[in-house]
């Protein structure tokens, strides 16, 4: 449409023909440029080095005893290391054993922090305790936030991506509680990526989930739609082998406890002692609604169902896989009802493989609008859903598999296939499609 024209369009008062629209469309640059996801991402840095340097000052300065350590999740794992290392593996999943190493730890009185992990993360934490406690959470989580950041850059190559995963929240969430998230996420993403070059390699990784098995149940599903067998029976006989290798080293008593500590932490959340503005489940948002327990574990169910059916749907018939990936880690957070807002970087990983799908095939209307979204939903438990009394969260992760199953059936329904690897695309492509849509 020639200048001449686009002005009768736009003097007549009427709605301009589509085709002009999508035209004008893609040739309008997206506001959610690189230059400004530069800028955000330095933005959020900069607040996390306030946020440090205000909690240094304070607890440093002004030994003000109302700033507790950072990382304090960490302390049983620290803690949990220290018995293990001194040949009482067992007194892990002794709350009072365990918080008198705690209490040493810190020279303070922790609180109810116990070990709540299969025998199978101890063999992870076990050489922890040879540094000091803090010495030790630093290597620790320094550790993890390097290995997911690496994950994340080879699922998007480019270095704004670095910059990106470095300044997410669901990071900096991790770093100040002192959790594993990172290395869960981490772990998913670097096996996700191995699944079709290195199956095998993939299965393991998938095995060491092992260490926070609930985290893991559709992992087999997915790669029993795809008919992934190697990497299935990978997965299985790495997280067989670390059980047995921990139970030797530990004793069965360890995996006993474990077991048996399993309702504890259901006990905290139905008396109300958890913070269920902080755990993003459908079953914390239907008790916090205060919802009868039963039918607050029904509606589990049903999530935990339509997360399982959104994986069959993905993974068992062919569409682009940075899709597949995108669903199985989305799913993955709608199953357990006990999940905590640490272990949202997994969102992370979501946003990376839909991200490289976009890249690829172009974005569809508000796309990466809603991936912004999901860069801050990690931290929306601690400054929105405590204000507002109301679990949202979990509503965010059902509307993003939605979104993420229409588009494989979009895609699907297309007449022409394409690779989803951004290096693959075909140059002539990219040009037209890569622009909003």
């Amino acid at each position: 449409m020639n200048p001449i024209s686009s002005t009768a369009v736009r003097l007549s008062g009427r709605r301009a023909p589509r085709a002009y629209r999508a035209a004008h469309t893609a040739d309008r640059p997206h506001w959610l440029g690189g230059e400004r996801l530069r800028t955000y991402a330095l933005a959020a840095l900069a607040c996390y080095g306030m946020f440090l340097a205000v909690y240094l000052y304070r607890t440093e300065w002004q030994h003000r005893p109302d700033f507790g350590p950072l990382a304090l999740d960490f302390l049983p794992f620290w803690s949990a290391s220290w018995l293990a290392l001194h040949r009482h593996a067992l007194d892990a999943y002794n709350l009072v054993a365990l918080t008198a190493v705690e209490t040493d730890a810190i020279s303070r009185s922790p609180g109810i922090l116990p070990w709540l992990y299969p025998p199978t993360f101890l063999l992870v934490v076990y050489p922890l305790a040879l540094l000091p406690f803090k010495i030790a959470a630093l290597a620790f989580l320094s550790g993890t936030l390097a290995f997911f950041v690496s994950v994340i850059r080879v699922i998007v190559p480019g270095r704004q991506t670095m910059l990106l995963a470095l300044a997410f929240p669901g990071a900096a969430l991790v770093l100040v509680c002192g959790q594993n998230g990172l290395l869960t996420a981490s772990l998913v993403g670097l096996g996700l990526v191995l699944l079709r070059s290195r199956p095998v390699l993939a299965g393991i990784c998938f095995g060491l989930l092992c260490i926070k098995p609930h985290l893991a149940v559709l992992l087999p599903l997915a790669l029993l739609c795809s008919r992934s067998w190697r990497a299935l029976g990978a997965m299985a006989l790495s997280a067989a082998g670390l059980l047995a290798l921990s139970v030797l080293l530990f004793g069965t008593g360890t995996l006993l406890a474990f077991l048996h500590n399993a309702g504890f932490i259901s006990g905290l959340v139905e008396s109300g002692r958890a913070s269920l503005a902080r755990m993003p489940t459908v079953f914390a948002m239907a008790t916090l609604a205060h919802v009868p327990r039963a039918w607050a574990y029904a509606a589990q169910g049903i999530s935990a169902w339509i997360a399982a059916a959104a994986v069959c749907y993905a993974w068992g018939r062919d569409c682009a896989f940075a899709l597949r990936a995108a669903v199985l880690v989305c799913a993955s957070l709608l199953v357990s009802p006990y999940l905590f807002d640490y272990d949202l970087t997994w969102l992370g990983v979501l946003i990376a493989w839909y991200a490289r799908h976009g890249l690829a095939r172009g974005w569809k209307r508000y796309d990466r609008e809603w991936l912004v979204g999901l860069w801050f939903i990690p931290v929306a438990g601690v400054f929105v859903v405590m204000q507002l009394k109301f679990q949202f969260m979990p509503l965010v992760t059902v509307a993003t598999l939605w979104m993420l199953t229409r588009r494989i059936a979009q895609e699907r329904r297309a007449p022409v296939v394409l690779q989803d690897d951004i290096g693959e695309v075909s140059a002539a492509w990219l040009p037209q499609h890569a622009a909003h849509r």
